[in-house]
This record gives C-alpha cells, structure tokens and sequence, in this order.
C-alpha cells in the first residue's frame, strides 16, 4: 500500500505538483514533456497594440494574477505609478477568468493587456511579453514587475533615475544569497547593453514553460542572475543585502538589546533568531526581516505582500505597519487594508 501510495504521489507530482524543491527527477521530466509542449506563447487574447519602440523607448511589462480575475485598487496604482514614471506598461493576466469590466479598468493605464495561461507562473509571462515585445535591442530599457508587493509608497521615477545604466546593465530592487547569490525578479530593469546581449536575446527567444515551480525558482529566479554573468552583464541591486545587514548589526551594537526587557520576550526572541542567522552567515529574506528599515531608512518603495497576507517568518509588530507607512509616505494605505480585507482568513493585520 506504502509504495503504491508512493508511485500515485510521483504520478501526481509530475503532472501536477508546484514544489518538488530537491525531486530532480521530477523537474527533469517536466523538462523533457516541455521540450515537446513548452515552446509556445501561451496567449489567450491581446488588446491594444506592443509598445513601438520609436515611441516608447522605456516599457514595463507588469504580470498580475488573481483567481477570480479581480484587478484590485492597489494593482492599478502600481500600474499608475509606472506611467507617471514614464514607462509604457504592458499589462499581462495569468488569472483563469478575465472579464471585460477589470480589462476596461485599465483604460488609458496600459498600452497593451494580454490574458495568458497560467503556465511557468511571473517568469512565464515575462518570457512571453519579451518575446511579443519583438526585437529588444530597439528599446533603451524594459523592466519586469508583478503585484506581490503594495505600493509604489514612494514616486518611481525616482528608483528608475537611481538605476544607471554607468553602472550597471541590469537592476534588481534587492538582492538575495539563497542557494546562490542573485537578483530577486519581482522588479528588474535592463538597460541597452543587456537588450543588445546575444546571449540575453537568446534566454528569452529560448525559454521553455515548465510546468515545476520549483524548476522555475531554480533555473530562472535564481538562476537567470547566473546566466546573465556569464554573458559578460554586470548585475546590481539598488537595496543591497550587505547594506540592510551592515545597517541591523550597527543598531545591535554589542548585542545587550537582546536583554532589553522593555521588549517582549517574542520580540527578544526574534532579534535573537535574527542574529544568530547572520553572525553565522546564513541568508535572510531581507524584504521580511527588514521590511520597516528598508522603507524607513532607505526609501524601498514597496512592502511585500505576503508579509501582511500570511507573515510566514512570524515578524513581530506587523500590526504597526500602516502607521509607519504613514510617517514616511502619502501612499493610500486603503488601497492595502481593502485588498487585505478582501483576501485574507482568520487572521488580523
């Protein structure tokens, strides 16, 4: 019963499983049925014409998912946000079911809206609006976003002039040293010297649906950040991970606060755990662990949005995070506790 149970759960896995994380065998067979039915732009319809680069030198292609296919008040503010920037928005869907009413809602927002399957998940749609895009190289800069943070708490325009091409080819808003160092892909920008990149065209002209999460983490998330080296690319993050831990150990200093009764034990506990994790290296999440400081001292623009939704590294304090938005920001935290009343269960934030 145990190894039948065992073959019907690797049956299960490999044609429905989201996160085989170290089940190789399962990803590589993913691999090899996508080779077969992966190569695909899995579009279901398009409104409105691709950015023409003659036009629009900057675009953005923004992903958006929401089950009943709700373009929610504080999606259209990001998309709001990325127009006042100067960025002509493609505006691509994986929700199963898309009506026309929330497609209308971006009127005069979005220069193009794309209602796609939802296969290869965010990077699956990046890759199918790379290649709708046409030839990349025609554009000054393409930045890739997606609605798992609230925001923009800060203008954008700012955070784009910050991103030098100079300096960089590609930007990422922050960093992270899971698995291996990389970029972290909900908000990326390239400038001409990654869209000219033979190699870069090729990663897009290229890409395979995958139908693994887990694959989708690990060959692209994290593993595109590598590929990108490898073509001669130089990477940055605008918030680097050194700099938020650089920043947490000098507001430790010699570590007494985590003796500080004024503090909760929960509190105390958490500093603690924070502390151990970085004095012996181990990466942390620094878009969870240092979401206040990295919009308070740094003007990050954006709070993840599973941090309020599911808090899954249990941070204290989360309950505060309106009333400091508040103090550094005339960001509609409506747009938040709406969408949060909306989706979440049994919880209170």
């Amino acid at each position: 019963m145990n190894k039948l149970r065992a073959l019907l759960r690797r049956v299960w896995m490999l044609f429905a499983g989201e996160r085989e994380r170290s089940d190789y065998a399962v990803q590589y067979a993913k691999l090899a049925w996508a080779f077969v039915f992966g190569r695909g732009v899995f579009v279901r319809r398009i409104w409105g014409d691709a950015p023409d680069a003659a036009r629009h030198k900057d675009v953005a292609i923004f992903v958006h998912f929401d089950k009943s296919g709700t373009i929610h008040g504080y999606v259209l503010d990001y998309v709001k946000g990325l127009k006042e920037a100067g960025r002509s928005v493609v505006f691509i869907t994986n929700s199963p079911k898309f009506a026309e009413g929330e497609r209308r809602k971006l009127d005069g927002l979005a220069e193009q809206v794309i209602w796609r399957k939802n296969k290869g998940y965010d990077f699956g749609a990046y890759a199918d609006g790379m290649r709708l895009l046409g030839d990349s190289s025609r554009f000054r800069s393409i930045a890739l976003c997606n609605d798992s943070v609230y925001g923009p708490l800060f203008p954008l325009s700012g955070i784009f002039e910050r991103m030098d091409p100079e300096e960089a080819d590609i930007w990422s808003l922050t960093d992270s040293w899971d698995t291996r160092h990389h970029l972290q892909s909900y908000f990326l920008v390239f400038h001409q010297q990654a869209l000219r990149n033979p190699d870069f065209q090729a990663y897009w002209r290229n890409y395979l649906h995958v139908a693994s999460k887990s694959w989708v983490i690990r060959k692209h998330e994290i593993g595109m950040s590598a590929t990108m080296r490898k073509a001669g690319l130089v990477l940055k993050p605008l918030f680097p991970y050194r700099d938020l831990l650089d920043d947490f150990f000098e507001r430790m200093g010699d570590a007494s606060i985590l003796n500080d009764e004024d503090l909760t034990p929960g509190h105390r506990r958490y500093l603690a755990q924070i502390y151990d994790y970085a004095e012996h290296g181990q990466p942390l999440n620094m878009t969870h662990f240092f979401w206040d400081r990295l919009i308070v001292k740094f003007g990050y623009p954006f709070i993840k949005r599973e941090i309020l939704q599911s808090n899954p590294m249990g941070l204290p304090g989360l309950y505060r995070w309106e009333k400091l938005v508040r103090t550094v920001s005339d960001y509609d935290t409506r747009l938040i506790t709406r969408h949060l009343e909306f989706t979440m269960r049994g919880r209170f934030m």
